[in-house]
């Protein structure tokens, strides 16, 4: 008779308890004396924040706001030119009451001709002094000149605000003195014996009068800074301006007539560009 073997059953194992889910951070440090050590860290961090905001507002904030917009009352001179051929019917409704280019399908074809002005703010931003050390212009690009219709207004006299120029037909545009004002010739390096202290709240206007060359210019004018014992430039404005330069021959001409009481543009004679 054969013997019953006894057969041995694996012992169940239990399932391990699941650990409690930690308590939220904020329940176990409202709990029990953790309360008291959280509170004075409050306190003392809330006292300390006007302090680590007055320690770093100089590496937050730039060091100089800088703004460039297009300004033809720097040079007094409003010429422009237009790649579109513009007949004489059309040229004489363009003058509306204070605008020059009425037609707004015109005046989105003009390109600012022979010299541009731009009227430059910088102002210092930082507790400690920042100092201008330099200032040229960078072209980015440059093509043909704009020959189709040139409009001929300006320069009208002289403009006692102009500082700086920059010749954009130098392969080395830097900054230069003004010399003659009404007819715009430009002398030393502006910035070559001089630099300019902007402390916090301080402002300097530049108005700048560009001179353009035999193409037409896209361009923007470089700021060189330095403070702490460091140099960096910044670059305005965001969009790069464009000039053109004065063609030789035009399609057609034409220039603003000041004399009777209506202001309208006439046809140019002879070779007054």
């Amino acid at each position: 008779m054969a013997k019953n073997k006894r057969v041995r059953t694996k012992k169940r194992e239990e399932p391990t308890p699941e650990e409690p889910e930690p308590k939220p951070l904020w329940e176990r440090l409202l709990s029990g004396p953790r309360f008291v050590v959280v509170t004075v860290l409050t306190v003392a961090i809330g006292a300390a924040v006007p302090k680590v905001i007055d320690m770093t507002a100089n590496s937050v904030l730039p060091e100089v706001h800088a703004i460039a917009m297009e300004d033809d009352q720097v040079t007094k001179d409003w010429s422009k030119s237009s790649p579109d051929v513009i007949a004489p019917d059309m040229v004489a409704g363009l003058v509306r009451g204070e605008q020059m280019f009425g037609n707004p399908k015109v005046a989105a074809r003009l390109v600012k001709t022979g010299m541009q002005g731009v009227r430059l703010v910088i102002e210092g931003s930082r507790n400690e002094a920042v100092r201008i050390i330099g200032m040229r212009a960078r072209v980015h690009r440059t093509g043909p000149v704009v020959a189709g219709t040139y409009f001929k207004f300006g320069p009208q006299g002289e403009e006692d605000s102009v500082q700086v120029g920059f010749d954009l037909r130098s392969p080395q545009p830097l900054a230069r003195d003004v010399l003659d004002k009404a007819d715009v010739h430009l002398g030393g390096f502006y910035f070559g014996g001089r630099s300019v202290v902007l402390k916090k709240g301080e402002s300097k206007v530049y108005d700048v009068t560009a001179i353009a060359g035999p193409f037409t210019y896209e361009w923007d004018i470089q700021i060189d800074l330095a403070a702490q014992g460091r140099t960096w430039s910044i670059y305005r404005p965001e969009r790069p301006l464009v000039v053109s330069g004065k063609a030789t021959k035009y399609a057609a001409a034409y220039e603003l007539d000041l004399a009777g009481d209506l202001n309208r543009w006439v046809p140019l004679k002879g070779t007054g560009l």
